[in-house]
């Protein structure tokens, strides 16, 4: 079937993602540089669209000394076929410089920054580009050998999201093409397209691949390019189906986000299989930083293994400049620590608040701190606590108090044979974040402190044998989970009634009506 032939089938039968973009209906972009892929692309598609619903983009490099000349034929080409034509020059080697990116992805980078802009300008609502089948075989096997997840073995679709503007569409009509076919249609209808001499340039990566690597796997396979082709359709089917999968439970673990930060909860997150758990991380990078290409595997497991097992406050880097913070419950992905929300507890003001026992006292951020005495307990289970959400204490009779810490102030941590440390230092050391510092509650008597919370107890609070009555402390997000949780670990610390959580329930019953 001819070229041209192929491109109007496939227009008429690529389905829901082309309708928007069908003739007359459209004003379509054409990506034009020259060559032979992007002159047969507008020679075919002048022939199916009508010449006022066409506008041809040419991007001038800056970086070769027969780019005037380039641009010149595309805007004399684009003239004798009465399609307008808008030509911007870019010193790509300078943004290269200033981006820290290869030639290859600044140049990339300002071709879609100015297809998006003049899309705009001229009311287009897709671009369409040359990108052939060859092309293809050779992004997979790019992907492949940066060891690229699904998402990059897929390698292009025939329509997709314009890079850095998703409400536009990038629509590639020759993907299933040769170059070889490509070249003879330039043949049959007399085009004289241009020759770029840096496609024959092999300090480029993707030059590299085109004239060493394939043609000596072609040696060991003469259809290397169309199994690569095949392999891309069989992972593209089947990471749509992973990505459907993925959409459902992204949205039941997301709790937040704007453009500088996004949340996600926690325990949903450790719930999901493995793969899942990559796939979503993968997927913050991608919402926050939509213009990162190469998110690699080793930033990805790294931060999935902070998050199964860090402890509160841990953190791992990701791809595109942005850091994952482990929460109690959730875990936060952002650039700037200063923007990331708040979902640690802080205290709502800077004086004394007494905590009665049974009782508890409201945080910030949706947080409380509740404490209950414990009249029958299980030793050992108390001394094996990993928790750091909760603490059991001995203070005997004496009041119980939450505040900030001190200037100067000092604390005694359990297990350091009453060795004192400066709470600002203890802090520290535990990566408590600057900014939270200040209001971090510190759960004390009248004489010392007793608990950090999510810390550490003081060597002075120790339960022992002949301690009676203990006071179990817990700080929680959420009022609800609170007492889910204050029920369970009653039941687990070996006493013979709920820790009063019946009259903790009644008051909350009681406060919510």
């Amino acid at each position: 079937m001819r070229l041209s032939s192929r491109v109007r089938k496939w227009l008429q039968e690529e389905g829901d993602d082309l309708r928007p973009f069908l003739p007359p209906a459209t004003k379509l972009l054409i990506g034009v540089s020259g060559g032979p892929d992007s002159l047969a692309l507008l020679h075919v598609l002048r022939a199916i669209y009508p010449p006022d619903n066409l506008v041809v983009a040419h991007l001038h490099h800056g970086w070769r000394a027969a780019a005037d000349a380039d641009a010149r034929f595309v805007t004399a080409t684009a003239a004798a076929w009465h399609i307008p034509c808008h030509v911007e020059k870019v010193d790509v080697t300078a943004l290269a410089r200033a981006a820290r990116l290869s030639l290859e992805e600044a140049g990339r980078k300002a071709r879609y920054d100015f297809f998006a802009r003049l899309a705009g300008e001229v009311g287009a609502k897709a671009v369409a580009v040359g990108h052939h089948a060859d092309d293809q075989a050779e992004t997979v096997l790019m992907h492949l050998l940066r060891g690229s997840g699904l998402a990059g073995l897929c390698g292009m679709r025939p329509v997709s999201p314009l890079p850095g503007a998703p409400e536009l569409s990038v629509i590639r009509p020759f993907l299933t093409a040769s170059r070889a076919e490509i070249e003879q249609y330039c043949q049959e209808n007399n085009l004289q397209p241009i020759t770029d001499s840096t496609n024959q340039d092999t300090a480029f990566f993707r030059n590299r691949l085109r004239h060493e690597l394939l043609p000596l796997l072609t040696e060991y396979n003469p259809q290397i390019y169309g199994r690569l082709q095949q392999m891309a359709a069989v992972i593209r089917a089947d990471y749509d189906l992973l990505d459907t999968i993925m959409q459902k439970e992204w949205t039941a673990i997301l709790r937040g986000k704007d453009p500088d930060w996004l949340a996600l909860d926690r325990a949903g997150w450790l719930a999901l299989p493995l793969s899942l758990r990559r796939s979503t991380l993968r997927r913050a990078v991608t919402q926050l930083r939509p213009d990162w290409r190469d998110i690699g595997f080793r930033p990805i497991e790294q931060a999935r293994l902070v998050a199964e097992k860090g402890a509160t406050g841990g953190q791992a880097t990701l791809p595109g400049g942005l850091i994952m913070t482990v929460g109690y419950e959730q875990l936060t992905i952002a650039a700037d620590p200063a923007t990331r929300p708040i979902y640690l507890p802080q205290l709502t003001g800077e004086t004394a608040v007494p905590l009665p026992v049974p009782g508890r006292i409201e945080l910030a951020n949706g947080w409380m701190l509740a404490a209950e005495p414990i009249h029958e307990m299980d030793l050992v289970q108390v001394q094996a606590n990993a928790d750091p959400w909760q603490a059991f204490v001995d203070v005997g009779k004496r009041p119980l108090w939450v505040r900030p810490r001190r200037p100067g102030e000092q604390m005694q941590p359990l297990g350091m044979n009453g060795q004192s440390a400066k709470l600002k230092d203890i802090m520290i050391n535990r990566k408590i974040p600057v900014r939270l510092r200040a209001r971090w509650p510190l759960v004390t008597t009248d004489e010392h402190p007793v608990w950090l919370a999510g810390h550490l107890v003081d060597e002075r609070a120790k339960v022992t044998t002949v301690s009676h009555p203990i006071i179990h402390l817990v700080s929680v997000q959420g009022a609800t989970e609170t007492l889910r949780v204050l029920l369970l670990r009653a039941s687990s610390y070996g006493t013979k009634k709920p820790l009063g959580s019946e009259r903790l329930l009644h008051l909350q019953c009681k406060k919510s009506g």
